[in-house]
């Protein structure tokens, strides 16, 4: 497995560069929250804060942590696209395991596999610990199982499975200090096609992949490969 020296630069690692530079804000009106993030403007992120004093440069490994996913707000899909008699849409045992899952992989595969940097599952002080949340979903239809969509069902139609939106904490991993925080959502496909389980668990993989890719294009950027 290569391995990279871990640098972090204002930008910070979850972001990719857009048309405009991403920019620390600065002056009395920058805003700031928990008394050291500095807001980041022009970040493809909906929401980006810093800490404009932190040491990236000490970290040399990344320690991911299991995604969270106990305190998800669900909005639940419009009545046009609820079939009749079902239930609320809501998160089970199982489907909490299985995104947990499918972000821990994406994560080994686009930092590990692709990107040759140091996954760790011990906190050190040279260790970068990067905490996902799942804060919101908004599903485009009626949950495909037995409960919402009865039997003999005809097929369900939507324009992509939903939105969801995460929130990433960069820390360091022996202190807690949070050193950067990144607020996104994420959209499906834009375009109409069935609604069913297997599509809808391929979007959030493709949805996890992408964030993962956009940490690892961030990381490489900071060490000059493409």
């Amino acid at each position: 497995m290569k391995k990279h020296t871990f640098i972090v630069l204002a930008a910070t690692a979850v972001l990719v560069a857009c048309q405009s530079k991403p920019t620390l804000q600065t002056g009395p009106d920058a805003e700031v929250i928990d008394g050291n993030l500095v807001r980041v403007d022009h970040s493809r992120a909906d929401q980006t804060y810093i800490d404009p004093n932190a040491n990236f440069r000490k970290y040399t490994a990344i320690m991911v942590t299991p995604l969270g996913v106990d305190n998800v707000e669900i909005i639940q899909p419009g009545s046009s696209f609820r079939t009749a008699g079902n239930r609320n849409w809501e998160l089970s045992k199982a489907d909490k395991e299985r995104l947990q899952t499918y972000f821990r992989e994406a994560m080994e595969r686009q930092l590990s596999e692709e990107g040759g940097y140091q996954l760790v599952d011990t906190a050190s002080d040279n260790v970068l610990q990067i905490s996902a949340i799942m804060t919101r979903i908004a599903p485009n239809a009626s949950k495909d199982d037995y409960r919402s969509r009865p039997a003999g069902r005809s097929k369900v139609f939507s324009e992509g499975a939903g939105k969801m939106d995460v929130s990433v904490t960069f820390r360091d991993s022996e202190t807690g200090e949070v050193l950067a925080l990144t607020k996104n959502s994420r959209s499906g496909s834009t375009l109409w096609g069935i609604n069913n389980r297997v599509a809808n668990l391929a979007e959030v993989r493709r949805a996890f992949t992408r964030w993962a890719i956009q940490i690892r294009a961030q990381l490489n950027q900071v060490h000059g490969q493409e």
